[in-house]
């Protein structure tokens, strides 16, 4: 049961991979999904569900640029939730180890761009000839490389992983643990500040500090702030629509 456990949390990363390359954009590769089919894998949806909304906030800031190279969020995150459920570690421990798993794991994409790289070579060869087989087979070779490299090596991590983390967690002192739970604490607000560096102008600093005063002072819920902002945003739409065809 282990094993399968492990060859199937193995796919959900390369489903994860993937889409975006092949699948289009069907968001697999978002960490509340991944994190929910890594629960219903495991036998625990709701820790699943649950930290996959967190490691949400945290990885939702990361945007890549041009050529750079980001973390493997989809690392980070399929083995934070494994080690939480099949370790019986902490998720807030689990979710504080889901970067540096995520960083340990940003080279994986370097291989198979090295093998795609001499395909392309070799599909725009061949599409000069006319022979589309060809076309469609280097096509394949590289879907093959990307699915292998990020295979074995989450396979592995679950596999051995699992044990090792489940040891460690019992020589660990409990005051470590307890600073790993609150630094998880510091990590949502982490990829929210990324994410606002990149979205934020001065003109909605105000409806931010609307926010955090809502949230903060007065206890309203997320949805109901998400409702408030949204009540705003069709009035200021509006607004600027009548504005402009007036002018």
């Amino acid at each position: 049961m282990f094993l399968i456990q492990c060859i199937l949390i193995a796919l959900v990363h390369v489903l994860g991979i993937l889409d975006g390359r092949i699948f289009g954009q069907n968001l697999l590769n978002t960490p509340i999904v991944e994190a929910t089919l890594v629960g219903i894998i495991c036998g625990d949806v709701v820790t699943g569900l649950t930290m996959g909304a967190t490691l949400q906030l945290i990885f939702m800031g990361f945007v890549g640029i041009g050529a750079t190279s980001l973390p493997n969020s989809s690392a980070g995150t399929i083995l934070a939730v494994s080690f939480a459920i099949l370790s019986k570690l902490e998720p807030e421990a689990a979710i504080a180890l889901s970067m540096p798993i995520a960083l340990l794991f940003q080279p994986c994409g370097i291989i198979p761009r090295i093998f795609n790289n001499i395909w392309n070579v070799k599909c725009d060869e061949a599409a000069d000839k006319g022979d589309f087989k060809a076309v469609e087979r280097y096509f394949w070779y590289g879907v093959c490389a990307f699915a292998v490299v990020y295979f074995v090596p989450m396979f592995l991590a679950v596999y051995f992983g699992s044990g090792a983390v489940e040891a460690i967690i019992n020589v660990i002192p409990k005051v470590v643990l307890a600073g790993l739970n609150k630094a998880s604490s510091l990590l949502p607000a982490l990829g929210i500040a990324l994410l606002m560096n990149y979205i934020v102008d001065k003109d909605a600093i105000p409806f931010m500090i609307l926010g955090f005063v809502l949230a903060a002072f007065m206890g309203v819920s997320s949805l109901g702030i998400a409702l408030i902002g949204l009540a705003i945003a069709l009035v200021y739409y509006n607004f600027k629509g009548t504005s402009e065809e007036d002018y």
